[in-house]
């Protein structure tokens, strides 16, 4: 910006010094075009003003964010997220087979997936067919087991 500034003084200078008169329509166009370009680096020096201003403020806000995200998200851990039985082993990265039990829908016949741990609790519980969306008792000591996989 500075060699702008001063680029333009020495053209001023030059300006003056050959005794330029606005009287001449050359001498109103360079000092036209020397006003234009006064207004330029003054804009521009109001636009980095403002940019410099702008950095400040950004710089600022993240700062602020930063600060917020720790102490809200401090004891945060992103494994926390999935289900305890996604089938990702946090040991071993890598999924893993989850345990169920194949059954068939008695409306249906088709093979219905079933988590193995429904069947550790002893309540009758209630699960939707995806093909027909009728729903199938488990625990209820239905015949509908097939097998285990």
């Amino acid at each position: 910006m500075n060699r702008i500034k001063e680029r333009l003084a020495y053209l001023r200078g030059l300006s003056e010094g050959l005794n330029v008169s606005q009287a001449s329509p050359e001498g109103r166009i360079i000092h036209g075009m020397l006003e234009i370009l006064d207004e330029m680096v003054m804009a521009m020096e109001r636009l980095h003003s403002s940019q410099d201003d702008l950095e400040e403020y950004v710089a600022a806000v993240d700062e602020d964010l930063s600060d917020l995200e720790d102490d809200f998200y401090d004891d945060y851990d992103e494994d926390d997220d999935f289900a305890e039985h996604d089938g990702w082993n946090d040991h071993t990265d890598e999924y893993s087979a989850i345990d169920c039990v194949d059954m068939t829908c008695p409306n249906c016949k088709e093979s219905v997936y079933v988590d193995k741990d429904i069947f550790a609790d002893e309540d009758v519980v209630e699960v939707l067919c995806p093909e027909c969306h009728e729903t199938i008792l488990v625990n209820d000591s239905s015949p509908a087991v097939v097998g285990e996989e």
